[in-house]
């Protein structure tokens, strides 16, 4: 068995191209004026300690990834572009999106790619991929992790059916228009390759019994995709060849 060689990723306290994933909650500020500050405290400690759990295997006796909240953001972060980050920071994106889901936090979010200084010392997290990520962020009008083009040559490169993206239409404000996205629905939550579409559409059936009007688009833009990336994975008019 190969074994990879740490040496070769430039430490996190120099500057350097990496992988990072920006997300954050839907519907945050409402649900702030809906419950108490108490409710509120308890539902984020729930999902905290959930994500924290699921995740452990992808962040145990390694310096590949980083993970930042700061109150309903997310930043996840990769030490490289190469595959071995790709995977790593798909798989962390996948299981963000079902613990999150399940515990009735819907959230977007966006992969992007570039020279990144991240200083845990100094509380320093800044560079392009972060601004590209929340430009492209605040256009989407759906749940799930849109891919901004900057990340893209990265995505057609690794993605596989263990690591599923798919390039097609995807709402954003003015209309949709086709851009990579994480099919996270494809993988269960051992992030094992499997069809885990109904369970994902039960989530989101949760998620719509507390919410009317305008948040529902987001609810059925989200169905369309992930109903439009199944046909696609079954060899649909615009699928997707994986390499």
């Amino acid at each position: 068995m190969t074994r990879i060689n740490e040496n070769r990723y430039i430490s996190w306290d120099k500057d350097s191209e990496r992988l990072l994933l920006y997300a954050d909650i839907m519907g945050f500020k409402d649900r702030t004026f809906r419950c108490s500050h108490e409710q509120l405290k308890k539902d984020f400690s729930s999902f905290r300690k959930k994500w924290d759990r699921q995740i452990k295997p992808l962040f145990d006796n390694t310096d590949y990834l980083k993970f930042v909240q700061f109150s309903d953001s997310f930043l996840i972060m990769a030490k490289g572009v190469d595959g071995k980050m790709f995977n790593l920071i798909s798989k962390a994106a996948v299981r963000l999106m079902q613990v999150a889901l399940e515990m009735g936090f819907p959230i977007k979010g966006v992969l992007a790619q570039g020279i990144f200084t991240f200083s845990s010392d100094m509380q320093l997290y800044f560079g392009r991929p972060l601004v590209d990520a929340a430009v492209l962020h605040d256009q989407l009008k759906f749940y799930g992790i849109a891919v901004h083009h900057s990340a893209e040559k990265t995505v057609k490169e690794f993605m596989s059916v263990d690591n599923p993206y798919f390039n097609s239409k995807i709402a954003i404000k003015t209309g949709k228009v086709s851009h990579y996205h994480l099919a996270w629905h494809l993988l269960n939550t051992l992030l094992d390759s499997s069809d885990n579409s109904k369970q994902c559409e039960k989530w989101l059936s949760k998620i719509a019994e507390g919410v009317s009007g305008e948040p529902r688009i987001y609810i059925d833009n989200t169905l369309d995709i992930i109903h439009q990336d199944k046909l696609e994975d079954h060899g649909g008019d615009a699928g997707v060849v994986f390499p």
